[in-house]
């Protein structure tokens, strides 16, 4: 077994191998994963558009469900799991995702399928409709704090359904390298030296926030009645899919913390067994420093919510700093490679 992902469910983090683009190859690449060892679930990309390919990529997401159907089954359905995303439409009403979530589910009909939604769409009377076809959901696309907490809210309030807590496994994903990726473009657009030592840490930091919030929002008293009852609690997703293999593999290694899951490429998997350091919890100790990162970022007119909402807007009348100061301690945190540069 790969000694990495050895150490990472020690760590109580469950492994998921996120498949390239499309749904072609998948039970391929879940296969070959399955050989380094224990693999608690799969995320897809989005299926074929082409009509040619008929029922392809339904066969192929059964495929993938049939490779990780013994975990599921062993594991009393906690684990085992593939996440596939919702095919678009020209309306996002909960009429038209509760009818391609059912499509999606009789296409493939297994038990370990999940239906994947952005989360701009993971209202409460939505996820309340698609638990009610007993399919697990994944609410997807989460790029700051605030709207993970916003998310969670809206799962916490559908998982009591009219007919009682729902048994179905749910999940919240958080794009750790969508949210660096739009800050470091605002950071090279001021271009300071004091920006640059910024580079590389919103994306962590965000995340580590986000999962504060999770621990908040799952502790509550509203949640410990569900609980009560046999319901799943929420899991979160760490997804890093956007970046490089190494640099994948070092948000994998600084957001381990117990009772979540990761979601990494083949090539990030490979990169994490080389040169990764999996050893203890990083992420608790670690939330006074992500809203240390977040405050610099204030300083410099950078708010992860407003990037990561508008991402292809362009806000450059924000781009320079509003002082010439230093702020204090912010070019102190160099960012730490996986691997020497």
């Amino acid at each position: 077994m790969n000694h990495a992902w050895k150490r990472l469910r020690a760590e109580g983090v469950d492994v998921w191998i996120d498949v390239s683009a499309t749904a072609e190859g998948a039970a391929r690449e879940v296969r070959r994963a399955l050989a380094q060892g224990e693999v608690a679930g799969a995320r897809m990309g989005a299926p074929q558009d082409d009509p040619a390919a008929g029922d392809a990529p339904a066969d192929e997401l059964r495929r993938a469900c049939d490779q990780l159907l013994p975990h599921h089954r062993a594991s009393g359905g906690t684990k085992g799991f593939v996440s596939a995303p919702l095919p678009p439409a020209p309306t996002d009403d909960t009429d038209a995702w509760t009818a391609r979530a059912r499509a999606l589910r009789d296409a493939v009909d297994r038990p370990n399928l999940v239906v994947r939604l952005p989360a701009e769409a993971a209202d409460t009377a939505t996820l309340r409709a698609l638990f009610a076809l007993d399919v697990a959901v994944e609410v997807s696309g989460v790029c700051s704090p605030r709207r993970y907490g916003q998310a969670a809210t809206a799962l916490l309030a559908a998982l009591s359904t009219p007919e009682g807590p729902t048994r179905t496994a749910s999940f919240l994903s958080f794009d750790v390298t969508g949210v660096e990726r739009h800050v470091d473009a605002r950071l090279d657009l001021i271009g300071s030296d004091e920006a640059k030592a910024l580079r590389g840490r919103a994306g962590l930091a965000s995340a580590r926030l986000a999962h504060r919030t999770h621990e908040m929002t799952f502790s509550s008293a509203r949640w410990g009645a569900l609980a009560a009852a046999g319901t799943p609690e929420p899991k979160l997703l760490w997804v890093t899919g956007g970046a490089s293999p190494y640099r994948s593999a070092h948000y994998v290694q600084e957001l381990v913390t117990r009772g979540t899951a990761t979601a990494m490429r083949p090539a990030a998997a490979r990169a994490l067994a080389e040169a990764g350091t999996v050893s203890g919890d990083r992420v608790w100790r670690h939330y006074a420093d992500a809203e240390r990162t977040l405050a610099y970022l204030d300083w410099f007119g950078i708010s992860v919510e407003t990037v990561t909402r508008n991402p292809q807007q362009k806000r450059t009348e924000t781009a320079a700093p509003r002082a010439t100061a230093r702020p204090h301690r912010a070019a102190h945190h160099p960012h730490r490679r996986l691997t020497p540069a």
